[in-house]
């Protein structure tokens, strides 16, 4: 716990989520995100470092304005990932919102359904627990497989927005999402289990 914080743990017969721990979970995430892959579509550079992956993870923990997690391989009790999920906002019309969330997961864990477990877990917390009536997230148009995977949960895009990668010194267009509560009784997701 930092700062007073505590995440939730949750978990499925696959995943658990639990709190990020700095000094547990540094060495298995800087491992993770040394595979160039992981960042093609986001923007980030490799780390240079594990010091660099620590201190990224430790100013995520402290944020007070979002979930962070560790996503744990029930099997192997390894951590295979995180997932950043923003505090709730109300919107001017009154709407409660999760305004961004943000994942990472180890390649040799994709389309295994990890991290379809965990968006279940989230999800369900998003919206029973903190009575949110969306969550939005934000992707690359050129991003093919994470659209894919966010239209398979029940996300529809609202938006597009052009905006410049600094990494990649050109401009993309940036896709807007989001998730409505009715998402627990029409998901393919939920049905599916």
């Amino acid at each position: 716990m930092i700062n007073g914080k505590s995440e939730p743990t949750l978990f499925s017969n696959k995943t658990l989520l639990r709190e990020l721990d700095v000094d547990k979970d540094t060495p298995q995430l800087y491992i993770i995100l040394k595979n160039p892959e992981i960042h093609q579509w986001l923007g980030t550079e490799v780390p240079k470092n594990v010091n660099e992956v620590r201190q990224s993870i430790k100013n995520y923990c402290k944020s007070n304005d979002l979930y962070s997690w560790a996503i744990v391989d029930i099997d192997t009790r390894k951590t295979i990932g995180f997932y950043y999920l923003w505090k709730p906002v109300q919107q001017i019309d009154g709407t409660r919102i999760i305004p961004a969330e943000s994942q990472r997961l180890a390649k040799h864990c994709w389309r295994k359904g990890y991290m379809k477990e965990a968006r279940k877990l989230v999800y369900n917390f998003a919206f029973n627990e903190l009575q949110v009536e969306e969550i939005h997230a934000q992707v690359w148009k050129s991003n093919i497989n994470s659209i894919k995977s966010m239209e398979h949960c029940g996300f529809q895009k609202y938006k597009e927005v052009e905006k410049t990668i600094l990494k990649y010194e050109k401009k993309y267009i940036e896709c807007h999402y989001r998730l409505k509560k009715d998402y627990l009784t029409k998901s393919t997701l939920i049905k599916e289990t």
